[in-house]
């Protein structure tokens, strides 16, 4: 009995290792987002940048814009869709997700599907003159693999299995 047991867990652990799933990188956006941004030059002065970019697969964007000089309040960015025209500011744009920003650096994490974007950036200079930075990378959303729903069939399987094998020898 403990020599088939032995096997069978011998069976699964060489299971489990063809099970891992791998990570594609996309590396950046396309067009390369990592920019100086926008600069206002005068109290009062307005800061309305798009920058423009295109998933081929579903993805996590992670971006961030950050106040690097004076001080821009209200400051807002955003992911819009490009909308099934594929023209930037039109009206069948839609926000997908949006974000505030300050001078200090914070990391945001979306999951976006595959299309046409862009990011959006908006803000109202406090001071003489007032700048931010945007940067964006986008990574391959995780896919589990079908060895993965495998072998979860095949445990469930064998605990069924010895579950009811119990009850036959009370």
């Amino acid at each position: 009995m403990k020599l088939k047991t032995i096997a069978a867990l011998a069976a699964l652990s060489l299971g489990a290792v063809a099970a891992q799933a791998t990570t594609a990188n996309l590396g950046t956006l396309s067009p390369t987002i990592s920019s100086s941004g926008g600069v206002a030059t005068s109290f009062g002065g307005v800061v309305n940048d798009n920058f423009t970019f295109s998933l081929s697969v579903n993805s996590i964007v992670q971006s961030n814009v950050t106040t690097f000089l004076g001080n821009l309040n209200p400051a807002f960015y955003g992911i819009y869709t490009a909308g099934a025209d594929s023209i930037v500011g039109n009206a069948d744009d839609q926000l997908v997700v949006g974000h505030g920003f300050t001078s200090v650096s914070t990391s945001h994490f979306d999951t976006v599907t595959a299309g046409s974007y862009y990011f959006k950036v908006f803000g109202l200079s406090n001071s003489a003159l007032s700048a931010y930075s945007i940067s964006a990378t986008a990574t391959a959303a995780p896919v589990p693999e079908p060895e993965t729903y495998a072998l979860l069939g095949a445990g469930l399987g064998i605990v069924g299995f010895v579950a009811s094998r119990r009850r036959r020898d009370y």
